[in-house]
């Protein structure tokens, strides 16, 4: 066998494993659905939710360390709270409106990074200041709703 047939093994194995890779995280994340909309749908009825992303991936939480792993999960906003359901129970992260202090962009957090934007978002509960910062598909509009929440803004308009 020659050097060049090798490579071209080489390469089409990376190509097979990638696409097998990229099914499995599709599958995966469809799967989760399901689970996430039930629990959303236990504390939210559909007319409270302002925002919803069921494809959220946290990259934790600031007091938690840098020892934690990123978490898959939902992200709902309402006019009162931002809360994301990580898949794994038990590790929500519940913050009410009035305890945001600042909402920015960031494209690290806790020694994770990433080339996208990720919504940072820091709140100040019982006088301890934290943050999270989470992977969404419009961090933007997130941003923007936030803040017109925060400046009481009229929500009616979601994007």
């Amino acid at each position: 066998m020659t050097t060049l047939e090798i490579v071209g093994l080489v390469v089409l194995g990376v190509v097979v494993v990638v696409i097998v890779f990229g099914a499995l995280s599709r599958l995966i994340l469809h799967s989760m659905k399901g689970p996430l909309e039930a629990r959303i749908a236990a504390h939210y009825g559909p007319d409270e939710i302002l925002l919803k992303d069921l494809g959220a991936n946290s990259f934790g939480v600031e007091s938690r360390g840098v020892l934690q792993g990123r978490g898959n999960g939902a992200l709902v906003l309402t006019k009162d709270c931002l809360h994301f359901f990580r898949f794994i129970k038990g590790a929500d992260l519940r913050v009410s409106i009035g305890e945001i202090t600042e909402i920015s962009f960031t494209k690290s957090h806790l020694g994770k990074a990433t080339i996208y934007d990720l919504l940072k978002v820091r709140f100040s509960v019982d006088g301890s200041t934290d943050s999270i910062a989470l992977f969404l598909r419009e961090p933007t509009a997130w941003k923007n709703m936030i803040e017109g929440l925060k400046a009481g803004r009229a929500t009616d308009e979601r994007p």
